[in-house]
């Protein structure tokens, strides 16, 4: 499964790296994103990105995944928290904008896409927001120790990986999401996947889901060996500079 491992840091331009996140996730795969160089509550007031922009992360092809080990806000907490699946580790703050700000339009959508309490903490409260309330507004799927690595699916069908997100993206009535979920069901059939998945348990051997078209597992790389144009590559892993 093609899995590629970016950072994000604080003191970098975030379009320049929002850049280099939605070029990584143009095509199914995992990507993961790693937060770090941490944040203050000074830097909560910052302007946001332009919709137009991280909506491309909203509609991104690829899953994207945030780890998120320390203080983020502004940009980085916009990207962060309009990924697909979002861990926060322990001790961690995310650090909403004041109320007397503006937020920015990717975190607007990232709270109303939690639910109302998120949305309404959000602009009506604003402030730190510890691991423990963010998993409970749904702003977090899980939270990890200090330092701990993040628990990703291995062996994992991307095919039926990005149809569950789809799914979960998708706005519909309840007769459309019915119908959309039938033909996202045959798609993945017709992936191979799910028959390889039963031959796998019976033979008892590991699953090989879409072996002709996956590479191994991505690495991280240092910040300096920072390749913009490799981000298609499953053989390599970039920071974002």
């Amino acid at each position: 499964m093609r899995v590629l491992k970016l950072t994000w840091r604080a003191a970098q331009d975030p379009r320049t790296q929002l850049e280099q996140v939605v070029e990584a996730a143009r095509v199914p795969g995992l990507v993961v994103i790693g937060f770090e160089g941490g944040a203050d509550e000074a830097g909560a007031g910052q302007p946001g990105l332009a919709w137009p922009w991280v909506e491309r992360l909203t509609r991104a092809r690829g899953v994207t995944v945030a780890d998120i080990s320390s203080d983020v806000t502004g940009p980085a907490l916009e990207v962060a928290l309009c990924c697909d699946l979002v861990y926060v580790h322990e001790g961690v703050r995310l650090l909403l904008s004041p109320v007397s700000g503006e937020p920015g339009p990717g975190l607007v959508w990232a709270l109303g896409r939690a639910g109302r309490a998120a949305l309404a903490r959000g602009l009506l409260d604003g402030g730190a927001v510890d691991p423990e309330e963010a998993l409970r507004l749904g702003l977090a799927q899980r939270i990890l120790p200090v330092g701990a690595a993040l628990p990703l699916p291995d062996p994992v069908s991307i095919h039926a990986l990005v149809a569950a997100r789809d799914l979960l993206r998708a706005d519909a009535s309840a007769r459309s999401k019915m119908a959309l979920e039938l033909a996202t069901f045959r798609l993945v059939v017709a992936s191979g996947d799910p028959a390889e998945g039963a031959s796998a348990f019976l033979e008892r051997r590991p699953p090989r889901f879409g072996e002709a078209g996956d590479g191994p597992v991505a690495t991280d790389a240092a910040a300096d060996d920072v390749c913009p144009d490799s981000v298609d590559s499953a053989d390599s892993a970039d920071s974002i500079d």
